[in-house]
């Protein structure tokens, strides 16, 4: 299978349901549409992604991550496309390139104003590939392909994708999988490439330009640093998905459409700190905290509704079920309750085999 701004799809099969994330609740597979892609244009509630996580993606086009070596080849006017010097000076290196894909999953897609608007659950990278194994580039053809235009012209996308383990059945132009015959497939396994750049493999990681996000210390500004190149710039060995935000699970994904679809929106992954605060993401804890005072982690909870003050946690047998699991889960609930902040647990064979009740149980948490 080959992947990336060159692929193309010789033929679709739309009559072949493609299932990638298993186990899905029968009151979820009951609903209309559950099971097929929209046939009109839809909009993407990026909204739903935490700021910090929306602006650390903000800077990435053309070959990443940018250098000042990079910077003085171009005569510092930088661009996605390479000057003349920085592909003189990546010709000469011998530098190989991986091309990477921004992707966003979609939980959910609801009206807003007589518009069409899908709720994200999970935002990924995936490098482009050739038979089973991640393609590498050189200088002349990044030079050659403007991959900002390939996205705008084509919208290329990924269908039957599992965010949670990686796989996925094709790559393909959005606009022919959806519309009056729109292809055989769950929204939750598309993945829209919203953005693609050049991963250089090679770099000098000391001489790596970054744009500022506004974090109050040097410490902070440098802890981000790290992070955000372990995840962006970190060339991947292997064709897989490296998750950046949102969902861990398909019990967590399955209780959340459950939720959209009953006019809720919680937001997904919410940190808790034993001095109260609550934080979206470490890049949030990072802007807001003095790093010489920083907080102890209490938690992360699956979703949560600041408005109620309620964290909700989908426990799978797996990690929950065994007695000093559960003590732990007590222990975190007492924490939590100590800030003025409910927890409910929603067992995971719940999510699966009565949703509904399993929804049920936020309901009431929120009510109450």
């Amino acid at each position: 299978m080959t992947t990336g701004p060159s692929s193309s799809v010789v033929e679709i099969k739309r009559d072949r349901l493609f299932v990638m994330i298993k186990d899905r609740p029968a009151h979820l597979l009951g609903q209309n549409d559950y099971k097929r892609l929209p046939s009109e244009p839809f909009a993407v509630d990026f909204a739903a992604l935490p700021d910090l996580i929306r602006e650390s993606f903000a800077p990435l086009g053309g070959i990443q991550p940018v250098t000042g070596a990079m910077a003085t080849a171009a005569n510092g006017q930088l661009r996605d496309t390479p000057a003349e010097g920085e592909v003189a000076m990546f010709r000469e290196a011998g530098t190989e390139f991986q091309m990477i894909s921004v992707i966003v999953s979609l939980a959910h897609l609801g009206k807003r104003d007589g518009v069409a608007v899908a709720t994200p659950y999970a935002l990924s990278l995936i490098p482009a590939s050739k038979r089973g194994a991640v393609s590498h580039s050189l200088i002349d053809l990044v030079a050659k392909l403007d991959v900002q235009k390939i996205i705008e012209e084509t919208e290329p996308c990924y269908a039957g994708l599992n965010p949670f383990t990686g796989d996925w059945s094709l790559n393909a132009p959005l606009s022919i999988l959806i519309g009056d015959n729109p292809f055989n497939c769950f929204l939750d396994e598309l993945g829209l490439v919203v953005g693609q750049y050049w991963l250089a493999t090679k770099y000098n990681p000391n001489d790596v330009l970054e744009v500022p996000l506004g974090l109050p210390d040097g410490k902070a500004e440098e802890k981000y640093r790290k992070k955000r190149t372990k995840l962006l710039y970190a060339p991947f060995g292997k064709v897989v998905t490296r998750r950046i935000w949102g969902a861990e699970s398909p019990i967590e994904l399955f209780l959340f459409q459950e939720l959209l679809r009953r006019g809720l929106s919680p937001s997904l992954q919410m940190q808790f700190y034993q001095d109260g605060s609550i934080h979206p993401s470490l890049y949030h804890l990072w802007r807001d905290v003095d790093f010489r005072h920083m907080p102890v982690l209490i938690t992360e909870s699956d979703m949560y509704f600041p408005d109620q003050r309620v964290a909700v946690f989908c426990d799978s047998n797996k990690h929950h079920a065994r007695a000093a699991a559960k003590r732990k889960d007590k222990k975190v609930d007492a924490s939590l309750e100590a800030h003025g902040v409910t927890s409910v647990r929603v067992p995971g064979p719940l999510i699966l085999n009565d949703l509904k009740a399993a929804a049920d149980l936020v309901m009431a948490a929120l009510e109450s």
